[in-house]
């Protein structure tokens, strides 16, 4: 997949469930992650993961929430690869 420094991490999808207040109509994605840096997305309303050809690093989970999905929801994910 990708040649990342640190491999002590294991890749997370997570969907995010922020309330935007000032903005509500701000999609709240999903989004594939390995420590800090941003593999994937997963836009709302698919199920179809979009992966990037190099992982992200200028992405943050600062004054955000999210879940992990289950491994059941994961399962139902097309174009996931790790």
């Amino acid at each position: 997949m990708y040649a990342l420094p640190n491999r002590n991490y294991v890749m997370r999808i997570r969907e995010e469930i922020t309330v935007w207040d000032k903005a509500p109509t701000t999609p709240n994605h999903t989004y594939i992650t390995e420590g800090s840096y941003l593999l994937g997305v997963i836009p709302t309303g698919t199920k179809e993961a979009f992966m990037f050809s190099t992982p992200k690093k200028q992405w943050s989970v600062s004054r955000r929430k999210f879940r992990d999905l289950t491994k059941k929801e994961i399962k139902e994910i097309k174009g996931l690869t790790g």
